[in-house]
């Protein structure tokens, strides 16, 4: 993909507080995208270098080489070896400072965002929602997203809506701590295409919602029958209660149904309606594990169902 100021600077973006843009990077953005970014403080130009990196495989035992004035030029010079001097120009010399709460605003305009972005944790921003209702967040680094209680707030922020993170490449184990939260997550770099506007690149805005996909689980109420991965049970009127008691958490906002939750069917013990709902799907032909990843146990919490509110469908 052509690459773009805007894309650049996502990238270096991830580097934190430290992020800067080093003028032999910037050189060849120069121009009227450059300078709404500097206007905008999305770029703040720094003080110019005064040292460039030894050269490769030196022995001066020097941490870096100070740069000189030669004539109208620039030159890095090397204490041990003449022809290992760098010539540099002035552009070389420039260095930038990236503002991530301005990038974060650019970023949201580039999506067609209009409204100001808001902070809603520590290094994550708002940028907006989507004609649907959806709540799009952005994080450029990706420490923002790998910290506890993350979830709880992005969910607090979005105030019921569905949720969509543009994040960097985040770890395994982050990545799926957001799924099993339900949020959709995407790496921004894949989303940032390079446009003809007055910021060079656009986010298309069809991108920021999941692909549907075809239900995972369907229950019919009117029969009494769950249909899940390709599968079919019918439950007894005695049992399907307490399945409609998960099904109603696991499509609110907390999917996890308390023990009393489930008991309020019945005067038994809600472990052994739990015990019983899963041994209807074993008879069914489903496997031990299959059933128990359904019905997923948590721990000192209760029970919810294994499916996300966005692969159910209920029919009367």
């Amino acid at each position: 993909m052509t690459e773009t100021i805007l894309r650049l600077l996502t990238r270096l973006s991830e580097a934190g507080d430290d992020a800067i843009l080093p003028g032999e990077l910037a050189a060849p953005f120069f121009g009227p995208v450059f300078d709404r970014l500097l206007a905008k403080r999305v770029l703040v130009e720094l003080a110019p270098l005064s040292d460039w990196e030894v050269c490769d495989a030196c022995e001066c035992g020097l941490p870096c080489r100070p740069i000189r004035k030669a004539g109208d030029a620039f030159r890095a010079e090397c204490p041990l070896d003449c022809r290992q001097d760098t010539d540099l120009t002035e552009e070389d010399l420039r260095v930038f400072g990236i503002g991530a709460a301005a990038l974060a605003s650019v970023i949201g305009a580039a999506a067609g965002f209009g409204a100001a972005t808001k902070l809603a944790a520590e290094k994550v921003w708002r940028l907006g929602d989507t004609p649907s209702g959806r709540a799009v967040f952005l994080a450029l680094e990706p420490a923002a997203l790998t910290g506890e209680g993350i979830a709880a707030s992005l969910r607090q922020a979005a105030q019921g809506s569905d949720i969509t993170i543009l994040a960097p490449n985040l770890p395994a184990e982050a990545t799926r701590r957001h799924y099993d939260a339900g949020f959709h997550l995407i790496e921004t770099l894949e989303l940032l295409k390079p446009a003809s506007n007055v910021l060079g690149a656009a986010i298309d805005d069809a991108a920021l919602a999941p692909v549907p996909l075809a239900p995972v689980l369907r229950v019919r109420r009117a029969t009494a029958e769950v249909q899940w991965d390709g599968r079919s049970v019918i439950l007894s009127r005695q049992i399907f209660p307490v399945f409609e008691r998960l099904l109603e958490k696991a499509l609110s906002r907390d999917p996890v149904a308390s023990q009393a939750h489930v008991e309020g069917t019945t005067a038994r013990e809600a472990k052994d309606l739990i015990r019983e709902l899963r041994a209807a799907f074993r008879n069914a032909g489903f496997t031990d594990a299959e059933s128990k990843a359904l019905i997923e146990t948590v721990r000192n919490r209760g029970y919810r169902l294994g499916v996300p509110a966005s692969e159910i469908v209920v029919e009367g």
